[in-house]
């Protein structure tokens, strides 16, 4: 009968074993597809709750810090996969964060050597390992980064871990997906000002993508919180574009107004029909005095679209949101109104 002790006896020894270069070079069905790995995925079948489910976690997540790169890699992302079905993804987190540096460090000096991989092995093995191992490493940083607005913004603080993944982008596609989550922004306090209404909005943003996707969120929340009017809100849509719904098929949006940037005129808020791409990231918004500001007027000519590409997350756990945290007194507005014109002579 497998218990928890024997989970955890099994992942020892597996963990102060070296990987092979057969390992290394395997599909993932078998370095899955045994133990400790199988016998782990059974036992997780007969625990009775979340709180069994997270001590359990709890004392597997230590193997990720295993000696051997590839066989600590296996481990993280198996405990991605109880994250995925239930687990507390703080409890693997600081382990990811502590690890990542040396796994990066190692499979970037593997590619910058530029020989075969089982060449490689044989010159410089913890290399090898590493970038053997390093997809299921990100794959785990990626289920649980995902999950936490927090957990990005300490990947973010690490400038070496971040510059290491955005160069082997072209090596993994998970190096990729991790770089594409850390671009989003997240935490970005935003003011929207809508002139010709009088009415001004601080919002919150969390894992917004593009400025598509920002555009979508606001009018989302500005018209169907009931703050200004406009063509109703499509359900659908909203829901793909927080996080609370799949992707099925192409959707499509529209604006109802016209987005601009703090420096377009303050009569009539338009500026350059670009003034916003929509391709481009929230975090370009121009700021004055600190703050990033976005006019909004009346859509115009025939205003602008865009598909869910721009607005979908690319990963079910990401949930996303341009909430209103404060709608300003006519008397702010005005004093923001007036600095902006003030900015501008």
């Amino acid at each position: 009968m497998i218990d928890r002790a024997a989970i955890l006896d099994a992942f020892a020894k597996y963990t102060q074993k070296l990987a092979t270069k057969h390992d290394v070079h395997s599909e993932p069905a078998e370095v899955f597809g045994g133990p400790p790995f199988s016998t782990l995925m059974q036992f997780t079948q007969t625990l009775g709750s979340r709180a069994e489910l997270n001590a359990l976690l709890a004392e597997l997540v230590p193997f990720i810090r295993a000696a051997d790169p590839f066989r600590g890699s296996t481990v993280a992302l198996n405990c991605g996969t109880l994250v995925e079905i239930g687990g507390d993804p703080g409890l693997v987190f600081p382990h990811l964060l502590g690890e990542l540096p040396r796994h990066l460090d190692l499979a970037k000096r593997a590619h910058e050597k530029d020989i075969a991989p089982r060449a490689l092995f044989d010159e410089d093995p913890d290399a090898a390992k590493s970038a053997g191992g390093l997809r299921y490493l990100l794959l785990a940083t990626m289920t649980v980064i995902c999950r936490s607005a927090e957990f990005r913004q300490a990947l973010r603080a690490d400038a070496e871990i971040v510059e290491n993944i955005f160069a082997l982008r072209e090596h993994y596609g998970e190096a990729d997906f991790v770089a594409q989550v850390l671009n989003l922004a997240d935490g970005l306090d935003l003011l929207v000002l809508a002139p010709q209404e009088r009415k001004g909005f601080r919002l919150a943003l969390e894992a917004v993508s593009t400025n598509a996707h920002l555009f979508t969120l606001i009018q989302g929340a500005l018209i169907g919180g009931g703050h200004l009017a406009g063509d109703p809100i499509d359900p659908e849509v909203m829901a793909v574009a927080t996080g609370e719904s799949p992707h099925p098929r192409l959707l499509s949006d529209h604006a109802r107004f016209h987005f601009d940037i703090w420096s377009g005129s303050v009569d009539n808020p338009i500026g350059t029909l670009l003034s916003l791409p929509v391709e481009e990231s929230p975090l370009s918004i121009p700021s004055l005095d600190g703050q990033r500001i976005v006019v909004i007027g009346p859509s115009i000519l025939g205003g602008r679209g865009w598909d869910s590409n721009f607005f979908a997350n690319i990963h079910d756990a990401l949930k996303s949101r341009a909430e209103v945290v404060e709608v300003l007194p006519e008397a702010e507005v005005t004093r923001w109104l007036e600095r902006i014109a003030s900015a501008k002579t």
